[in-house]
């Protein structure tokens, strides 16, 4: 057994055979009949696992109820802030707890699984990883787990929202077939929506599906085996599962998958509809639970379409398309038509007879256009918002992310160009222009450095929103969506009159919208984001004292404002960003404590985020910039050159974290800000040399990045305020001829920006003098 695949069919073979064995304890005949034929090292982890199979749960662990050790069957009095209520219920992964919280903070109650240790001994390292994922999959089908841990007694436990409800075949057996049906749809779509965030759920069943109180269906154990096992590679049944509902292929040893739970939901489905004459429900049934992958449903997206179909009494796929069965149904979708004209049939049975068979066949290529078209509609979607950020979240992924922007921007291109768009459809292909141009290259967020490009796609969105708005005016949606498009342009301009026009106009679709509906959270966080940016232009036109009166009122009125789920989020973002532009103005008007109690700040709602959400790459990107800013600060207000190196270093390793998940213009360009701030702080040292390596760390990342966009004027700006203090540290280290060169580039550099119109009002007052100083004063003849 040397071979890793070979291991791994022993012990496939290995659990077919004892799955067999296991329906016929005790009967020797049964057994050495079934294992007569097969070889001695599959005989033997057969053996080796039937001896286990009593005193262990890694066997198809939820079948059995085995025995349990003191610290499973007593748990402790409290986990944290809940304390222990009773016991809901047992089962092979262990015992299930009811919690109640009990600090004083607020009321709440939990369900607390305490898990059988050596489960969870086996992915100790994975644990924590797979929680975090865990927890952030928030739909309202799906009971949150919360958070988990270890207890003293080395006991893993899991903290999830507590759902009082039934299992669904129980809570649903006396409705009508349609409202069962419905039942498991929604059960469906909460196991879609986490499939798009690529988590099976592994051990789906109905005492997994509750229906609560309201008779909102939920979910519960999402991905609990998956989070068990972490990424084993023992070649065993990768997690638990129970055996009515898992399908052959895991039953043999494969890991969960997303073709496990279409054929769970489709034994669920056949216990909560029961016996039915109805065919259809039948066919959908057999094609869920088919034995081979390849036959079944591709996806649960599929499944639920099939369901939908047969709600509206149209043919589903799982059945033959015959011409009998498709006139079948379009008979039972226009039952009182076809009573009233029945007469009329009979007198033109021929005629009708083509005529139907002509409808059908134009129906039935009407639908399957629909269908491709509305493929590519959830195709694009769900590369752009689902699977890019997925995979931004995981290292290596780069080059993927740049083909899923590529392929994306084709798809809304075919849906760009469709012909009589409906309304809905310009509005959805608009956003996901506007989301595109985020992921090719939008100054200061986490992208592929892209600008050129991210301009185009603005354009195309803005095209098509202000279609929508032409043909339907006053349209809150399309006002709304071009406010955003139009703030996003904002990002890709020079701080000058044009950047301050367009982020007006965007500010205007704002107001508009919310002078309609007040509250709609999405609007004001549009409005606060345009206070945001004339708070910037401010402080880069030198008027700080401006800039920190219209961003502190900004702050205030996020704080106060209540946003919507979907919103808080990009709320807290905008939080951070206020405090650090306030700090700026502060920074700039030389109020240096003000500006460190707002740095603080900041740094308080980073550390919370990161907390929260885990280390994510654009609360990374937000903690290398706060560590900037401190470091900055505690430089020039004391003598703390030491600690603002630390600060410093600090910040840098944010970075290289955030691009080791692949290129990043924002963080790149947070980085290049850390190296000069560290070179500034060793040069205060006396450590001349290692400044001038950091610096040039620092502007040899603002050239490469000003190579791949040379008419972004950003990044000019960038790389001329960088060559300025190089040269300055390099005169200090002995180089006068790198310091002549140095501030020379300074000086070209502005002064390309200045005939272009496209010098701010600081590059004006402060930044063009001081490396005009420098050429002065180290290019002397």
């Amino acid at each position: 057994m040397g071979d890793p695949q070979t291991r791994q069919d022993i012990e496939r073979r290995a659990l077919a055979l004892l799955e067999r064995l296991l329906n016929w304890p005790g009967n020797a005949r049964f057994r050495q009949r079934l294992l007569q034929r097969e070889p001695p090292a599959v005989i033997a982890r057969v053996t080796e696992l039937e001896a286990g199979a009593g005193r262990s749960a890694v066997i198809l662990p939820t079948q059995f109820d085995w025995p349990r050790t003191p610290d499973e069957t007593a748990p402790p009095d409290r986990i944290g802030p809940f304390r222990i209520m009773h016991r809901l219920g047992a089962g092979g992964m262990g015992s299930v707890w009811q919690g109640q919280r009990d600090d004083g903070l607020y009321e709440q109650q939990v369900a607390i699984k305490f898990i059988h240790s050596h489960l969870g001994a086996a992915a100790s390292e994975a644990f924590a990883a797979e929680r975090r994922i865990l927890a952030r999959l928030e739909h309202p089908g799906i009971a949150r787990l919360i958070d988990g841990g270890v207890t003293a007694k080395g006991t893993p436990y899991l903290l999830m929202e507590y759902v009082d409800g039934q299992a669904i075949d129980i809570a649903v057996a006396n409705l009508p077939l349609f409202e069962r049906i419905n039942s498991i749809i929604k059960a469906a779509a909460a196991v879609q929506y986490a499939h798009s965030r690529l988590v099976a759920h592994a051990d789906l069943k109905p005492s997994n599906v509750l229906v609560d109180r309201d008779g909102r269906v939920r979910l519960l154990d999402f991905g609990i085996a998956r989070l068990l096992v972490g990424n084993s590679s023992t070649g065993s049944i990768d997690g638990p599962l129970t055996r009515a509902f898992a399908s052959p292929q895991r039953r043999a040893g494969d890991g969960p998958s997303i073709a496990d739970d279409v054929y769970a939901l489709g034994e669920t489905l056949r216990r909560v509809v029961g016996s039915t004459a109805d065919a259809d429900i039948d066919a959908v049934i057999d094609k869920a639970c088919a034995a081979l992958e390849s036959q079944r449903y591709g996806s649960v997206a599929e499944l639920i379409a099939d369901l939908e179909r047969w709600r509206e009494k149209l043919p589903v796929t799982a059945r033959a398309p015959t011409l009998r069965y498709r006139a079948g149904k379009f008979v039972a979708r226009h039952r009182i038509g076809v009573a009233l004209t029945a007469a009329a049939f009979l007198a033109l049975t021929v005629t009708t007879a083509t005529a139907v068979q002509s409808y059908l066949r134009a129906e039935r290529a009407r639908l399957e256009a629909q269908s491709r078209f509305d493929q590519v509609r959830q195709l694009a979607r769900y590369q752009l918002f689902d699977l890019y950020d997925q995979l931004r979240k995981a290292p290596g992924t780069v080059a993927m992310r740049a083909d899923i922007a590529t392929k994306s921007s084709a798809y809304l291109d075919q849906l760009r160009i469709a012909p009589n768009a409906p309304l809905d459809l310009k509005l959805e292909t608009a956003s996901g222009y506007r989301r595109l141009a985020a992921v090719q290259g939008l100054s200061g967020t986490a992208s592929l450095g892209q600008p050129g490009q991210a301009r185009e796609s603005l354009l195309l969105a803005e095209r098509l929103a202000l279609e929508v708005l032409h043909e339907k005016p006053g349209d809150l949606d399309a006002q709304e969506l071009l406010g955003w498009i139009y703030t996003d342009r904002w990002t890709l301009l020079a701080n000058n009159a044009e950047s301050a026009s367009m982020n007006s106009i965007g500010r205007g679709y704002f107001d508009s919208v919310l002078s309609v509906v007040p509250a709609r959270s999405s609007a004001l966080l549009g409005w606060l984001q345009t206070e945001k940016n004339r708070g910037y232009d401010l402080g880069v036109g030198d008027k700080p004292k401006e800039a920190i009166a219209v961003l502190t009122r900004a702050l205030a009125a996020l704080r106060a404002a209540e946003f919507s789920a979907a919103d808080r989020p990009s709320a807290r973002g905008l939080e951070s960003l206020l405090l650090n532009l306030a700090g700026d103005s502060a920074y700039l008007m030389d109020d240096l404590p003000r500006a460190l109690k707002l740095y603080r700040q900041q740094q308080l709602v980073v550390e919370a985020a990161l907390r929260d959400l885990g280390e994510t790459p654009e609360w990374l990107s937000s903690k290398a910039e706060v560590m900037f800013d401190l470091a900055g600060t505690l430089s020039d207000m004391t003598d703390g050159h030491r600690e603002a190196l630390v600060l410093a270093d600090s910040g840098i390793s944010a970075v290289k974290r955030v691009l080791e998940f692949g290129p990043d213009a924002n963080a790149e360009k947070k980085l290049v800000m850390l190296y000069g701030q560290k070179s500034l702080d060793l040069d205060a040292l006396g450590r001349h040399r290692e400044a001038v390596e950091a610096a040039s760390q620092s502007v040899a990342i603002r050239a490469a990045r000003l190579t791949a966009a040379p008419q972004d004027p950003t990044r000019i700006r960038d790389l001329a305020i960088a060559t300025t203090p190089q040269a300055d540290l390099l005169a200090r280290a002995g180089d006068l001829v790198g310091a002549c060169n140095a501030a020379k580039q300074s000086v070209q550099l502005f002064e390309l920006l200045k005939s272009r119109s496209q010098l701010g009002g600081r590059d004006t007052n402060k930044n063009l003098p001081l490396a005009l100083a420098a050429r002065t004063s180290y290019c002397k003849r």
